[in-house]
Parts: C-alpha cells; sequence; structure tokens
C-alpha cells in the first residue's frame, strides 16, 4: 500500500488478532490468539510478541515485527529474502511465517511474522546474569564463525539490495541532512577515514548492517539467532566485524568485541570459517566508521521527534548521544584519553541567578521532577515499556539541569576558543575545517574541538568520560 502513513503504534491485541486470522486462512484451520504484548524495541519500529493456539489448542509463540509509519515497504521486502537467504546459508535466523507489504498487509502497514526463539536480548543482561556465563566465553568465536557464514549468503537470493561502494559517500547519501550538519568531531573522524582507506577485502558480499549485542538473541549456550536485518546491503565483509567492535556495542564492557572478548579471537574464529583474515588495521578503520555512523544515527533519530514525524523522549535523548561518539572518534584519533570525570550534579554549585523568579530555582525544579521520575511510587506499577521511557525521561531532566548549571559558562569558553580560531560558531567551524580554511591536524584547532566535545559529553553524560576505550 505504497504511499500511507499510519500515524502512532497500533494495540498489540489488534495486531495479534489479524495476524492470526491471516495465518489461519493460510493454514485453513482456524487460529486464535491467547496472549500479545508490545516489547520495548528500536526507535524506528514496533515489535510484538504473541501467543496463538490452533484448533487442538497447541500454543504457537511468534514475534510480529511492523513498521507503522512506514511510506513504503519499510525494507521488510528485503529483510523477508535475506531471512530465508540466511537460513540457507547457516546463519541461526527465525523462521519467516508471513510477509504483509503491500495491498495484502492485513495489519495496513509492513509487517513480518516469525517463530519465536527462547534467548536474551537486554545487553546489560547478557553481560552480567550469571545464567549467560557459558556463552559469554562462546560468543566471540560463534560470532566469528556466524558473520562469515552471513557474508557467504547467496547475493543472487537477495536481489536489489543496495551496495556500499564508496563507505563515508554512502554515509553521505544515506544521511544527507546529519552528514552536513555533523559536528566537529565527527568531521574530523571523516576527514581520516577519507585520508587513511582500509586495506581491501577479498571482495564485496551480503553485510548485515546492525550485527551488533541488542540484535542477537543469546541462550545460555551462545548465539541462538540474529535478528533485525533491516539494514543488510552489499559491502565490505569487515564492515559487520567493525561494527560488533564498535565502542557504542559494548555497554560498558572492558573489551572490544561486544565487552566479552578481544579483536584477533573474533578475527581467527571468523577465518576458521571464511578461509581469510581480516587485519587488525582494516577492522579498526571500520570501528572508527561506526563510530560515526552511529553518531549520524543519533541525529537522524532525534531528528524524526523535532519533525513531529514520530515524537518520543527515547528519540529525542538519543540526539544528545552524538557527543558520545565525538569523544570515541577524538580517543581513536589520539586527541583525548579516558579520564574519571565527576558530575556536576553531584558537586556543589552555585546556580545561576534568575531574578526576578523566586524559589524554588529552576534548578530545584528540574531535581525534583527528577526525583518524581525515578520514585517506586511511580515506577512500580509500570510496563517494562512504559518504566524504560521514564527512565530515558529521568536521564533527560540530568541533562537539562546539568545544562541549566554550565550552559552559560560553555557557551562563553566556547565562543573564546571559536574566536581564537577566527569562526564565529560550530557551524562555521566544520564548514572551515571541509574548506580546508583549518587544518584537522593543527594541534590548536584539534584542542579547540575537543574542549567544546569535552562540553557536550560533560552535559550530556559525564559517566561516558572514564568508560574503557580498548
Amino acid at each position: 500500500m505504497k504511499g500511507w502513513v499510519c500515524v502512532g503504534v497500533p494495540e498489540a491485541g489488534e495486531v495479534a488478532a489479524r495476524v492470526a486470522e491471516r495465518l489461519g486462512t493460510m493454514r485453513g484451520a482456524p487460529v486464535s490468539v491467547e496472549s500479545a504484548r508490545q516489547l520495548p524495541a528500536g526507535a524506528s519500529r514496533a515489535t510484538y510478541a504473541a501467543t496463538l493456539v490452533d484448533a487442538a489448542g497447541v500454543p504457537e509463540p511468534i514475534i510480529i515485527r511492523a513498521v507503522p509509519a512506514a511510506e513504503d515497504d519499510g525494507g521488510l521486502g528485503a529483510e523477508a529474502e535475506v531471512l530465508r537467504a540466511a537460513a540457507d546459508a547457516g546463519v541461526p535466523v527465525p523462521e519467516i511465517l508471513d510477509v504483509g507489504l503491500g495491498d495484502d498487509s492485513v495489519l495496513g502497514f509492513p509487517y513480518l511474522a516469525m517463530n519465536f526463539i527462547g534467548g536474551e536480548s537486554i545487553p546489560r543482561r547478557i553481560l552480567r546474569d550469571d545464567t549467560y556465563a557459558a556463552a559469554r566465553g562462546r560468543f566471540v568465536e560463534q560470532c566469528g564463525g556466524i558473520l562469515a557464514r552471513v557474508h557467504r549468503i547467496d547475493a543472487t537470493q537477495t536481489p536489489g539490495l543496495d551496495e556500499l561502494v564508496d563507505p563515508v559517500e554512502a554515509l553521505h547519501a544515506l544521511f544527507p541532512r546529519e552528514f552536513d550538519a555533523m559536528p566537529a568531531g565527527l568531521v574530523l573522524a571523516t576527514q581520516w577515514l577519507v585520508a587513511n582507506p582500509p586495506p581491501s577485502s577479498p571482495g564485496s558480499c551480503v553485510v548485515h548492517g546492525d550485527f551488533r549485542l541488542g540484535n542477537l538473541l543469546v541462550d545460555a549456550d551462545g548465539v541462538a539467532a540474529v535478528l533485525d536485518w533491516e539494514l543488510v546491503h552489499i559491502g565490505d565483509p569487515v564492515e559487520d566485524l567493525g561494527w560488533l567492535c564498535a565502542k557504542a556495542w559494548r555497554f560498558g564492557g572492558a573489551t572490544p568485541v561486544a565487552g566479552m572478548g578481544e579483536r584477533a579471537s573474533l578475527l581467527d574464529a571468523y577465518a576458521e570459517v571464511a578461509g581469510w583474515r581480516p587485519t587488525e588495521e582494516a577492522l579498526r578503520w571500520w570501528e572508527l566508521y561506526a563510530t560515526v555512523k552511529w553518531g549520524l544515527i543519533c541525529a537522524v533519530q532525534a531528528n524524526r521527534h523535532l519533525d513531529g514525524i514520530e515524537r518520543s523522549v527515547e528519540l529525542a535523548a538519543i540526539g544528545r548521544r552524538s557527543a558520545e561518539q565525538e569523544f570515541d572518534a577524538l580517543l581513536d584519533l589520539g586527541v583525548v584519553s579516558p579520564e574519571v570525570v565527576p558530575d556536576p550534579l553531584g558537586v556543589e554549585a552555585t546556580v545561576p541567578d534568575e531574578e526576578p523568579h523566586g524559589s524554588p530555582s529552576s534548578f530545584e525544579l528540574l531535581d525534583a521532577l527528577a526525583g518524581f521520575l525515578r520514585s517506586d511510587s511511580v515506577t512500580a506499577e509500570m510496563s517494562p515499556q512504559v518504566r524504560f521511557h521514564t527512565r530515558v525521561a529521568g536521564n533527560v531532566v540530568d541533562v537539562v539541569r546539568r545544562q541549566v548549571l554550565l550552559g552559560a559558562t560553555h557557551a562563553a569558553e566556547s565562543a573564546q576558543r571559536l574566536a581564537a580560531l577566527g569562526v564565529a560558531d560550530q557551524r562555521a567551524l566544520c564548514d572551515a575545517l571541509r574548506s580546508g580554511e583549518l587544518d584537522g591536524t593543527d594541534e590548536k584547532v584539534r584542542a579547540a574541538i575537543a574542549a567544546d566535545v569535552r562540553a557536550r559529553l560533560l552535559v550530556a553524560n559525564p559517566k561516558y568520560f572514564a568508560v574503557p576505550h580498548p
């Protein structure tokens, strides 16, 4: 049903009922719904878990992935083709039960219905719970082998996939608005990527495009399934390896491969199945590329909220996470180092004067709001999804509190630094870097950029300064 836009996220019971009716028609026997719920998921798609029951009373748990706001098939057509081809290549993936893309979609928007595979996808549980201790020990080796099989997928079974030829230019093509407005730390990283291309791989292949913790189901024995193929394309196989190792997907872990292992172990496991071993130099190039890409995606998600396409506190909050990616990029370039930085909210500070307004100050009001959002009386009866968004809202309040404390000082200090470089503002700084008017390798330029990145990160997430960066 090309060209329509569905506003809002449909209710889980209605979604499951329509899919159950569709499956019953396909199978020639009635299928009913026992239970259905919406799962916390990515910011651009809706995911539902449902238990269906056949005429004999046998339960069948399924997962429904949908794109309610899509204007075309939301990428689910290509994703379905790839899932079937991936299964043929020996990649652990869910079985496709039904696909609704166009006029035959019983939901009125694109969806995939798949069998349920048991396991955990929440990264922090995988990284910390005792249940997954053995799985953590196998994770890196398993991922190396799985990615080698992903890259063996027969591309003739997946016609129409976009091909990534020039990686940096592809970022501009994918995210033109965000690429042109990227902050200075990411501009430096992008210039380095262009000036230092990676060693060539044997050839292009099917690339998952989002292979990371959060998109992998893990059970007690290890990786049970690879999910979320919406970014699949043709490209360099090391892109997937670099994305898996990106710091954003380590979730605080101290080792580079998803916080669970070393690069050499991943490359060895990949080579055992693929028959060739990527270099660590190439892997690290793609890690920095992943950092830039995720920084741009943060801006894309925030713009969905700001443009009114999908109003969401989660999307709004993600926009400030680009400061983390800037800091990671500067770490890779050797401009900064990890450090412990106190949270300004935990340090006694003078609240800016707000005359003629009286007490309580805006900072004190925000403090009260943050406390309310985190109180047991508020969160105790919430669903997991609402509790998650309430926690995000509390974090947003903290960002605003820090900016109330530090914003004026940061603005004045940044203006001084930029004036010393001969530019008026952040946009002019980035334009000067791109035009060559300012040299991105100059120590004074880098120091000014690093200071601004530190200011942005201090407001957005001061704990991030100390996250390990192996």
